[in-house]
């Protein structure tokens, strides 16, 4: 039913590193068990993975983070007096703050609504002070502000909660910040996404998600933790590097009484990364069509590494992932599993 094909190729060449002495390398090619998107692994790329990420170099985000902190306006002192508000009868008060977290307007929209959450008061952080409770508050000021617009415009249908951290994942500031996007329409891949859940549904009966989840856990070598509702894992074929699932098994798509899982989950994996020499990430949690229970989806957490921040660094999206539709693998899931799960003892407690 649930297909983990993968492919291993051997080929022959003479290496001029070496003396031109001949050498055999492997290519493994694998395929998402839904989707059927290409992940590409050679484990020579493994060993030599500076030469793609380069090291992170935090005194430098802080250099930046200080020469740009007197105009951010999502510090604490400009946060609830210099960005925008919603219309009062949408969300009272226009902004939407929980704890250090303040949900507001994007100054130049890309969806039907299109809001940024400021996470947190301080001006940078690294991926290990992302705090469960921190990312917790960020997470319920978002799907508050999607049951407001879900109530109140019947052409708002698809909703996702999405993060840029850092410019090399296309952040135009350092200070972390979610963005929730709500559309009339499901963008491509979310479209893609639904549609092949919906066909496995019709082909066999039952939800990938939650056949995914007994699957990966029953095998044990990409299966992270299960917290509460959520399950963890690392994707067979990674549509991004070290790509991490957040499976939620929630009846009620936007109540989330596991959000402090999920919070905890994040917290975990964003340590992880940390501890694996990476610094930037992108995350989008893609909900149920209009706040729907559908029993052919479930609501899933979707988290990559980028390009590490350094002096000139390079790049990590290319042909291979633009043009040609697939992704390189620099580690394989089943070692960032073994990586990443001690993390997920060490979160704070509920």
């Amino acid at each position: 039913m649930i297909l983990f094909r993968q492919e291993r190729h051997r080929r022959l060449f003479h290496n001029p590193l070496k003396n031109f002495a001949l050498e055999e390398q492997e290519v493994e090619i694998r395929w998402d068990p839904l989707l059927g998107h290409q992940a590409i692994f050679n484990p020579i790329l493994e060993d030599k993975k500076r030469l793609f990420f380069g090291e992170h170099d935090w005194d430098l985000v802080k250099r930046l983070a200080e020469e740009g902190r007197s105009q951010c306006f999502m510090c604490p002192e400009k946060v609830r007096s210099a960005t925008p508000r919603y219309p009062e009868d949408l969300i009272p008060d226009g902004r939407v703050i929980r704890g250090e977290c303040t949900l507001f307007p994007n100054l130049f929209p890309v969806g039907l609504y299109h809001a940024v959450v400021a996470v947190g008061e301080a001006h940078y952080r690294e991926l290990q002070d992302f705090s469960a409770s921190l990312l917790e508050e960020a997470l319920e000021a978002s799907l508050f502000f999607i049951n407001r617009v879900f109530g109140r415009d019947g052409e708002a249908q698809i909703a996702a909660v999405c993060a840029n951290y850092l410019p090399p994942a296309g952040a135009s500031l350092i200070h972390p910040h979610f963005q929730v996007y709500i559309s009339r329409e499901s963008p491509p891949f979310v479209a893609r996404v639904l549609e092949a859940s919906l066909a496995f549904y019709l082909k066999w009966g039952q939800n990938y998600w939650e056949a995914l989840v007994r699957e990966e856990e029953s095998q044990g070598v990409r299966f992270l933790a299960r917290m509460g509702r959520v399950s963890f894992l690392a994707s067979f074929s990674p549509l991004g590097s070290n790509e991490v699932l957040g499976i939620i098994a929630e009846e009620d798509p936007l109540s989330f009484e596991d959000l402090d899982n999920l919070a905890r989950g994040l917290s975990a994996i964003l340590k992880g990364y940390q501890a694996l020499g990476y610094g930037t990430f992108n995350l989008a949690l893609y909900l149920s069509p209009r706040n729907h229970s559908l029993p052919w989806f479930s609501p899933h957490l979707r988290i990559i590494t980028r390009q590490n921040l350094y002096p000139a660094y390079r790049t990590d999206d290319y042909f291979i992932q633009r043009l040609l539709g697939a992704e390189l693998i620099i580690m394989p899931p089943e070692k960032l599993a073994s990586s990443l799960r001690p993390y997920f003892t060490q979160v704070e407690p509920r």
